[in-house]
């Protein structure tokens, strides 16, 4: 069930429990006024009226959990929604030229992850590990090609095995002297033909804009063992101009 269809579910079934609250006072009030003008008649037993209006009760904790329910769908929209504005004020509006800095870049992957993250179970094991210090000199000076993350990380989602116990997907960022690492691995899902190595067209156009912007100053490895696909990344970064 999606979020707007467990919204909607939520919304009825609390319609309902209103309605059927405000049936059982209407038919109090009623019954208040006819006792007002009729003579009294026997009382039913406790256990007698519990029995006979069991089948109107709803409990209100139950509507109460459904709320809480809603209203955590609906924080997780809000979230998901503000990173994936802030990955389109990256694409329209910090972007266009040829090197952005490096913090910026680390912040769209970072929220290109979050909004993958929809796709997953709560449960399901994805490790991000940003070892990228505020404090390191190159995070606040250091500059990098634009959108150079989104190959292996898009991998990483788009052929990971989601479904097995031991899934995972682990991401790493680093900075080893003037090098910027990025580090993913996923385990594979069992559809070989669209195995990320076999995928040609992104891997291609991606070690080749690589190569086109960086000549010798980077290494790509995208390896396959064991079920597991890894893809290491080492790019120097470029100091920003004063």
């Amino acid at each position: 069930m999606d979020l707007y269809s467990f919204i909607l579910a939520g919304l009825c079934l609390l319609s309902v429990g209103l309605n059927l609250c405000f049936y059982r006072a209407l038919i109090k009030r009623n019954k208040n006024k006819k006792d007002a003008v009729q003579p009294a008649v026997p009382t039913i037993a406790k256990a007698d009226r519990e029995a006979e209006t069991a089948g109107y009760k709803l409990n209100p904790h139950l509507l109460k959990n459904v709320l809480n329910s809603i209203q955590s769908h609906a924080y997780q929209s809000y979230n998901a929604l503000d990173k994936l504005s802030n990955v389109l004020d990256y694409i329209l509006y910090e972007s266009d030229g040829k090197f952005v800095d490096l913090k910026e870049e680390l912040r769209f992957a970072l929220n290109l992850i979050e909004i993958n993250r929809l796709k997953t179970s709560p449960l399901f094991n994805l490790s991000i590990k940003n070892k990228i210090s505020k404090e390191n000199s190159w995070h606040e000076n250091g500059q990098i090609a634009p959108f150079i993350t989104i190959n292996p990380i898009e991998n990483a989602f788009m052929h990971a095995d989601l479904q097995s116990e031991n899934a995972f997907i682990s991401v790493l960022f680093d900075i080893r002297d003037d090098h910027f690492l990025l580090s993913v691995s996923n385990k594979i899902g069992g559809h070989q033909g669209n195995h990320p190595l076999r995928g040609g067209l992104g891997n291609r156009t991606f070690a080749s804009r690589l190569k086109s912007i960086y000549g010798p100053d980077y290494e790509l490895s995208q390896t396959d063992e064991d079920g597991i696909y890894r893809t290491e990344l080492k790019i120097k970064l470029r100091a920003k101009a004063d």
